[in-house]
């Protein structure tokens, strides 16, 4: 007893540096989503279209590169050494964006910088997996969330104020502070989990399942990594300033901030596919609030909206991922995951702008629903009728790759 209390109470403590290392490193993100396109149109000249086509490049490479980083964290058992990496490599990248000349080369060096951050990435994810059990990861995934919007806050707070006195600039200087903080908690505070090291390559096959419950949910990011990547520049054109702009972002900061952890433990409660589908028609209203905005100041409860969904369906789709990954393969299914979420997620900002350039932004808003409701009907004709509350039962996962066989056949 007294060694499972022991056991736990590390595991609480680690949850709780991991939370403080995202708290730290999720300002990069947040920031870039915000002001990377506006940067790159007020600095180099390029149109928005152009602008999200670099945003969407650079977070494309980083989703392809995710399952190799997943598959080399399970293979070395070293959560610990990439996080490391991951934040050491990309530094000097990020802080030489405001120095280089020409949009294709601050377009290159954003590139890279992300490419190496998704090594850390998955190992994080995956490191929040192997300290936690399966009746407490929505939970934890959503603290973890809640932690990095909190810091998130702070760190947008600062980017206004700085890009308001500095300009655009200096945020990436701002994050290059911040990235030396993460460092050094990396080094001297997270304890490396010691993990059994993996053998050779599995046949991809073995992911069929998860393939079909990565693109059903992430359809739906078409739409809102469009509108994510868009919604600073929206403001812009709505009035805003620079740091209006981050009043916006705050705002739906804030909301994971407080719900995050709670909505975790309602993904524990409800289940992981009814909390994703709650969680994307929540994600489709705030779409339609967005837009009949006519002022900057109603993206707010836009945003508010958007980010109490995906508080909920974000640590859905996690703990699902990990509850149906092998024991020793989570990084390597997480990394496939982001693959195929984040490749989505990242090309949704090329026929965004494509729509935004042709009909404006209500165009962007329609394609947006109409993508959330395709992922939305598709998550629920191949697994609502087979999911019940609670702890997965045999012939519900039975149940649940027979429709998987039948969608992917039919697709």
């Amino acid at each position: 007893m007294a060694s499972e209390m022991g056991t736990s109470s590390v595991a609480h403590r680690t949850l709780g540096l991991l939370s403080l290392y995202q708290l730290l490193s999720n300002n990069r993100s947040s920031l870039f989503t915000v002001y990377f396109v506006l940067f790159v149109v007020k600095k180099d000249g390029v149109s928005i279209a152009e602008g999200l086509t670099a945003f969407s490049a650079a977070y494309v490479s980083a989703s392809l590169i995710s399952p190799l980083a997943g598959r080399l964290s399970d293979k070395l058992g070293r959560r610990r050494l990439f996080l490391l990496f991951a934040e050491a490599a990309s530094l000097p990248f990020f802080v030489l964006i405001p120095i280089v000349n020409g949009f294709i080369l601050v377009s290159l060096f954003f590139l890279v910088a992300e490419t190496l951050l998704s090594f850390g990435s998955t190992a994080l994810q995956a490191f929040v997996a192997d300290i936690t059990s399966v009746q407490e990861r929505g939970r934890s995934y959503g603290f973890l969330s809640a932690a990095g919007s909190a810091g998130s806050v702070v760190g947008l707070l600062a980017a206004g104020i700085v890009s308001f006195y500095f300009g655009l600039g200096a945020i990436f200087y701002m994050v290059g502070f911040l990235m030396a903080g993460t460092i050094l908690l990396v080094l001297f505070a997270i304890p490396e989990k010691k993990l059994a090291m993996t053998g050779g390559r599995k046949p991809l096959k073995e992911m069929k399942g998860l393939a079909v419950f990565s693109f059903s949910t992430s359809i739906r990011t078409l739409g809102t990594g469009a509108i994510t990547a868009f919604f600073g520049t929206y403001a812009y054109i709505l009035g805003a300033n620079s740091f209006e702009i981050s009043l916006v972002a705050i705002a739906g900061l804030l909301t994971t901030a407080l719900l995050g952890t709670q909505l975790g433990r309602k993904v524990d409660k409800l289940g992981e596919i009814p909390s994703y589908i709650y969680g994307t028609t929540i994600v489709i209203f705030s779409i339609v609030v967005y837009s009949i905005a006519s002022t900057w100041s109603e993206l707010i409860p836009a945003r508010i909206i958007y980010a109490t969904g995906f508080a909920l369906l974000s640590p859905a789709m996690l703990s699902w991922v990990t509850k149906i990954a092998p024991e020793n393969r989570k990084a390597e299914y997480l990394g496939f995951f982001a693959m195929i979420n984040s490749t989505l997620w990242s090309f949704g900002a090329i026929p965004g702008g494509i729509v935004e350039a042709a009909y404006g932004s209500i165009g962007l808003f329609l394609f947006s629903i109409g993508a959330t409701l395709v992922s939305l009907a598709a998550v629920y004709l191949i697994y609502s009728r087979s999911w019940r509350p609670g702890a997965l039962r045999k012939v519900d996962i039975r149940a649940i790759k027979e429709r998987e066989d039948s969608y992917s056949l039919s697709t």
